[in-house]
């Protein structure tokens, strides 16, 4: 299972490649749903020369950002 903000949840079949856009976007989740076998993300990560490639965000961030994750299915 895969969540980026504004897109809604979708998952990634095996051999699938995927992209997400860099910038001020937050990756809610990336998990897997088997029991009976491994899950591997191999990831390809540019970023700019001197700048942190990863920023996590805190609580209050998260809670204002909260209108821009897409609404899970019930």
């Amino acid at each position: 299972m895969f969540a980026l903000e504004g897109e809604p949840e979708r998952v990634i079949r095996a051999g699938e490649a995927f992209w997400k856009p860099g910038g001020d976007v937050i990756h809610y989740q990336a998990a897997t749903h088997l029991s009976d076998a491994r899950t591997t993300f191999i990831a390809v990560m540019v970023c700019t020369p001197g700048k942190e490639m990863l920023t996590y965000v805190g609580a209050d961030e998260l809670a204002e950002r909260a209108h821009l994750r897409h609404p899970r299915p019930a």
